[in-house]
């Protein structure tokens, strides 16, 4: 849980004695310090457990009905918190009025108003908060003793040298156990909504094979261990009525957006996922992964058997390493009306206020990046126990980012008998290391090689140019566009995503710009006229680079070289989409040598031209770090203290 100790709270480990005298004029001024939490501040229903308020859900308070309460001084900076924000946030939730008033020295005055439940809430939430949770209490100084009468005595013990310490493999079978205990008491999740058809069931070895093969060599396997006792990997759907004949809904919302066949990987892991396996998809952007998630999972949540309305928390998490993608996904999930789910983007930057108003409205997905998912985690909003289907989205991005903490903090209390999806364009060790934590017994679907490739509808060309002349060589090939050309443009720091913006700007090019520097509301600003025609030319850092679907994109420049060439490919990536082509130009200078290599890679793959002036670069940077070994290992004045 968030830190709730501020400024204003005294140590409350050190008992405070009490002194029986009259406080001081100075004292008063500051114990009559009165804190109340702003009256216009909203009250709706904020909590799953207290939105039934009999007939009348939004009845109006009785700011006549009043409790005083008195608790300790030293622990009203519990209730107050930071700049305030704890009472806002139990106004809020309680819907009662709470000032924090009167102070004798040793106690505060806190006065509720409002209706009687409200102030019971309130009265609840308060003392929840001060109240201690000492890990032992002391009697005849035998701290943790069995005759303490304490439960939370059993898990100290004395080491050799007679201190006392945690027992923490007692702790650890304890929580274990508590946590078996909630977990069993949760409704058991359904996840086979899977029929198959028979002609999907008919299709011999061979016709699966060639199927795989031909539809960019589709590779489907166990991750870890294959054992007898699991099911048989199922066979593609060749159509979208394979896969949900059973739910017409469904597939009149598919036949509005206008698609006629399912991609690859969406033939291959829409079975796997409608009959409750786990999945990790690895496959290049724009090959309709998002969809590959989100059908089942509409299907996932209207299937459950507790009824929507009293569930106590959403079904299903989304979590994106990027505000874009994350609202991107979320554009995604609104276009598909479906049993009328409800669905909240919440990201940091965005008004944290209002997210949690839509959550405890009642929503049934979450699309989250990780930092605020585990903001609101950590103050309660969200339970990560009530969800049933979680989605690891672009889970390579998440973890260039440096997200991992997050991630596992956020799911500490997922319950072990989830469905689990992963979605990734690699597949590097620490994906893996988190499929191995929150998988069970995944189903890997590749579409292509693991190695890296770039998309094959996309032309890559590359500019040898010097680092000052790079400006110039961008303004030629912009003022040689065409009217109807899309163009994004990369740059590797915020700092020349904005030069470059002004620039154009000044010479009456417009653009606009994305990137962190920028407000939320900025960056989504620009990434809608970018996407609805109003500009034609967009410069970005590597927030753009995943996730970020602008129709009819034509081009792609880097005009800085991206840092890891993994980013090469999520750039190109964002042209030649859904069967479409494009074209990726970048600029490449002497800086760039320690690339050459898996750049000239990626060209073969994708059947490019590979110039020659790559290959010299390549070679020359091969053999300085020869000559480098050389050095380090031979010693000597020669390789002390030299940088490179």
């Amino acid at each position: 849980m968030a830190n709730l100790e501020d400024e204003w709270q005294e140590d409350d480990s050190i008992p405070v004695v009490p002194v029986n005298r009259t406080p001081s004029s100075n004292s008063q001024s500051f114990h009559r310090r009165s804190y109340e939490a702003p009256s216009s501040y909203p009250r709706d229903e904020t909590n799953w457990r207290r939105r039934d308020y009999g007939n009348n859900r939004n009845a109006p308070q009785d700011n006549n009905n009043k409790k005083v309460l008195s608790v300790p001084s030293n622990k009203v900076g519990r209730i107050i918190g930071k700049g305030g924000s704890k009472i806002r946030e139990l106004t809020l939730e309680s819907q009662a009025h709470i000032k924090v008033g009167d102070s004798s020295g040793i106690e505060t005055d806190i006065t509720l108003s409002g209706s009687d439940q409200a102030i019971t809430n309130a009265e609840e939430m308060i003392e929840n908060l001060i109240k201690d949770h000492n890990p032992y209490t002391k009697k005849e100084n035998n701290y943790g003793s069995a005759d303490s009468g304490t439960e939370s005595g059993q898990f100290f013990k004395v080491n050799n040298e007679g201190v006392q310490v945690v027992d923490w493999d007692k702790l650890n079978a304890y929580h274990d156990k508590v946590q078996k205990e909630r977990w069993n008491n949760l409704p058991p999740i359904v996840k086979d909504f899977y029929e198959e058809d028979p002609k999907v069931r008919n299709m011999s070895h061979a016709e699966v094979s060639d199927w795989r093969r031909t539809n960019h060599d589709v590779q489907v396997k166990r991750t870890f261990k294959d054992r007898p006792d699991l099911r048989p990997i199922p066979n593609p759907v060749l159509t979208f009525e394979q896969a949900f004949k059973n739910y017409p809904e469904i597939l009149t919302e598919i036949y509005k957006q206008g698609f006629k066949q399912p991609s690859p990987i969406q033939s291959q892991a829409w079975p796997i996922l409608l009959r409750g396996d786990d999945l990790i998809g690895i496959a290049q952007t724009g090959t309709g992964k998002t969809l590959v998630f989100l059908l089942p999972a509409l299907i996932h949540i209207e299937g459950q058997t507790i009824p929507r309305e009293e569930r106590e928390g959403p079904s299903v998490l989304i979590l994106a390493p990027t505000r874009e993608l994350a609202i991107q996904i979320h554009k995604e999930v609104s276009k598909y009306q479906y049993k009328d789910i409800k669905s909240v983007c919440i990201y940091g930057g965005g008004d944290r206020k209002e997210q949690i108003k839509v959550v405890s409205k009642g929503v049934d997905i979450v699309i989250a990046t990780p930092g605020r998912l585990n903001d609101l985690v950590l103050a309660r909003h969200l339970n990560i126990i009530n969800f049933s289907y979680i989605v690891l989205d672009e889970a390579d991005r998440m973890l260039d980012m440096g997200f991992e903490p997050q991630i596992r903090k956020s799911l500490f209390d997922v319950r072990p008998d989830r469905q689990t999806v992963m979605t990734s364009a690699t597949w590097p060790p620490g994906v893996r290391r988190l499929a191995e934590s929150y998988m069970k017994d995944p189903i890997q679907v590749n579409v292509g090689s693991l190695d890296l490739a770039a998309v094959h509808t996309v032309t890559q060309k590359l500019m040898f140019v010097e680092e000052e002349e790079k400006e110039s060589h961008l303004l030629s090939f912009l003022f040689n566009m065409n009217d109807n050309d899309k163009v994004l443009i990369f740059c590797g720091k915020k700092a020349t995503a904005t030069h470059i913006t002004t620039e154009l700007c000044l010479k009456g090019i417009e653009c606009q710009s994305l990137h962190g520097d920028r407000e939320q509301s900025d960056r989504e600003a620009a990434l809608n006229e970018m996407v609805d025609g109003t500009v034609n030319i967009l410069v970005a850092t590597d927030v753009a680079s995943r996730g970020i679907d602008i129709q009819d994109l034509t081009h792609v420049v880097n005009f800085d070289f991206p840092r890891h060439i993994e980013e090469y490919v999520h750039r190109v990536g964002r042209t030649g989409r859904a069967g479409k082509t494009g074209i990726a130009l970048s600029f490449i200078t002497k800086n760039d040598w320690a690339h050459a290599s898996d750049l000239i890679k990626i060209l073969e793959e994708a059947n490019q031209e590979v110039p020659c002036e790559l290959e010299g670069m390549a070679k020359r940077f091969e053999a300085m770090k020869l000559r480098r070994g050389d050095r380090d290992r031979g010693g000597g004045r020669g390789s002390r203290g030299r940088r490179y």
